[in-house]
């Protein structure tokens, strides 16, 4: 596999926040399709396999990563997390984890979420 992002934080989480570098000039976005968004769970290692993402599942997860980098950036400076920042981030916690199943081929893939 051809691996089209960079991880170099240590953390998966620090790694997906660094998805959108140059914050504060030129903004170097490693994220602009849900197709990409899939690649880079891939290559992070975090998962086997993805179904492909949505439009929705994209945003969805672009405001988390900004999430993140809010609480990041808070938790540096020593202030208080933001509190929409923390619900962004602790939404998607809260829902049950996949919980793989073969198909009759023999193939692992994750259980729809109810």
């Amino acid at each position: 596999m051809t691996r089209n992002h960079i991880f170099v934080c240590g953390d998966p989480a620090l790694d997906f926040a660094a998805t959108l570098r140059a914050r504060r000039s030129s903004r170097i976005e490693a994220l602009t399709t849900p197709k990409q968004l899939g690649a880079w769970y891939l290559e992070s290692g975090l998962v086997d396999s993805v179904t492909p993402s949505t439009e929705a599942d994209f945003e969805r997860a672009r405001a988390v990563r900004e999430a993140l980098y809010r609480l990041v950036t808070d938790g540096r400076r020593g202030r208080p997390y933001d509190g929409t920042a923390l619900a962004v981030v602790n939404d998607p916690a809260r829902r049950p984890a996949a919980q793989p199943q073969l198909t009759g081929p023999g193939r692992r893939r994750p259980r729809k979420r109810p």
